[in-house]
C-alpha cells in the first residue's frame, strides 16, 4: 500500500495508528561537545546500500564557548519502528559555520541532501551577517563536505533532481509574516531561479490545523509523482503540533490530502508533547518509520530539540 493510500479521511484514526517510539528520544543530546545541547532536523539519503542521516547538533566545539549549529552525519545501521542504530561518520561535524562575517557565520541547520552529478549535494539553512538564507556544501563520499557559498535567500530547504535539473522546496516570509512554501529551480545545482512567481503551497486559510503556518517539508519521489509531508499550525509560528501530507505531479500544483493531518505530537510532557519539525520517512519491510525533530515545549517554556520516532504498519 502506499504512503498516501495508508491514510483514510478521519484525521484521529490517521494520527492514532501511528506508534511513537517509547525510547524516544532515540538520537538525544550527548556529551559536551558540539551536539550537547540540541538534535535536530532528520534528513535521510539513501545510496549504494547505505542510509545516511544528516542532522542537526547544538553545542560547543574546541575553544569557542559560543552555542552554534552544526551539521553532523552518520550511517544507519539498523533501523526498527522502535529503535536506530546509528555509526558516526566523519570526526565531528560535517559542517561547521563559517568565518566571522560570513552568510553563515552563526549556525548552518536543516540539511537537504541529494545525489546530484556523481556527488552528494548538501544545502542548509544558513544564518550569518545578511539575511537568512540557503548554503550549499559538495561531497565526492557524503561525508567530507567543501563549501560552494549562499545559493538563495531562505532557509528550511529540500531537494529532489527532476529531469537532470535540481528543484528546490523552500520556506520564506510572506507578507503577513507566516512561513510559506516556495519552488526554485537550478540547471547547474547552484545558480537558482524561481520555478513560478509567489509560493506554491500556503497556509490553508481562515481555520483549520494548518490555517496559521506551514513550514519545515520534506519531499519525496515516489518515481510517478512526489509527497510532501509538512509541519503546520493554527496558531503559532514555526511550531507546528501536527504534519500533513500532499501530493503532486510537478512540484507546482499540490493537493492535500482530505485525511489530513496525518501525524501529530505526542501526548502533554511528552518528549515530542510540545512541538514537531522536520519529517523523514524511511521504508522498512514493513512499516514506514518518521524520524523527526520533537520537543518537550515550545518556543515559549521548555524548548528540548531532539530526534524522535514513530513508526506506523504498511499494510
Amino acid at each position: 500500500m502506499s504512503f498516501w493510500d495508508r491514510f483514510g479521511p478521519d484525521y484521529r484514526r490517521n494520527c492514532m495508528a501511528w506508534r511513537h517510539s517509547p525510547a524516544n528520544p532515540v538520537i538525544p543530546p550527548v556529551g559536551d561537545g558540539w551536539k550537547s545541547r540540541w538534535t535536530a532536523n532528520p534528513d535521510v539519503l539513501e545510496h549504494d546500500g547505505r542510509r545516511l542521516l544528516y542532522y542537526r547538533g547544538n553545542g560547543v566545539l574546541g575553544d569557542d564557548p559560543a552555542l552554534h549549529d552544526r551539521i553532523g552525519v552518520a550511517e544507519i545501521v539498523e533501523l526498527t519502528g522502535e529503535s536506530i542504530t546509528l555509526r558516526d561518520l566523519g570526526d565531528g561535524p560535517a559542517v561547521d559555520v563559517g568565518a566571522p562575517g560570513a552568510f553563515d557565520s552563526q549556525d548552518v541547520l536543516d540539511p537537504a541532501a541529494v545525489r546530484f552529478r556523481g556527488a552528494t549535494w548538501l544545502y542548509y539553512s544558513a544564518v550569518g551577517d545578511g539575511p537568512d538564507s540557503v548554503g550549499l556544501a559538495v561531497s565526492a563520499d557524503g561525508v567530507h563536505f567543501e563549501k560552494r557559498g549562499k545559493v538563495l535567500t531562505g532557509r528550511a530547504p529540500d531537494v529532489v533532481v527532476r529531469h537532470g535539473r535540481i528543484y528546490m522546496l523552500f520556506q520564506e516570509k510572506a507578507a503577513n509574516g507566516r512561513y510559506d512554501f516556495r519552488l526554485a529551480v537550478s540547471e547547474d545545482g547552484q545558480r537558482f531561479e524561481p520555478a513560478v512567481a509567489g509560493p506554491v503551497l500556503e497556509p490553508a486559510g481562515e481555520s483549520g490545523w494548518d490555517s496559521y503556518d506551514i513550514n519545515t517539508g520534506r519531499l519525496i519521489d515516489t518515481g510517478d509523482g512526489y509527497l510532501l509531508i509538512y509541519g503546520g499550525s493554527s496558531s503559532l509560528l514555526d511550531q507546528p503540533d501536527y504534519f500533513g501530507l500532499a501530493r503532486s505531479t510537478d512540484l507546482i500544483h499540490w493537493e492535500r490530502h482530505p485525511g489530513n493531518p496525518i501525524f501529530g505530537c505526542g501526548p502533554k510532557g511528552a518528549e515530542d508533547g510540545g512541538a514537531i519539525w522536520f519529517p523523514a520517512l524511511v521504508q522498512t519491510d514493513d512499516a514506514y518509520v518518521l524520524l523527526y525533530e520533537g520537543s518537550r515545549g515550545n518556543y515559549r517554556s521548555d524548548l528540548s530539540s531532539q530526534i524522535c520516532m514513530a513508526s506506523i504498519d504498511r499494510a
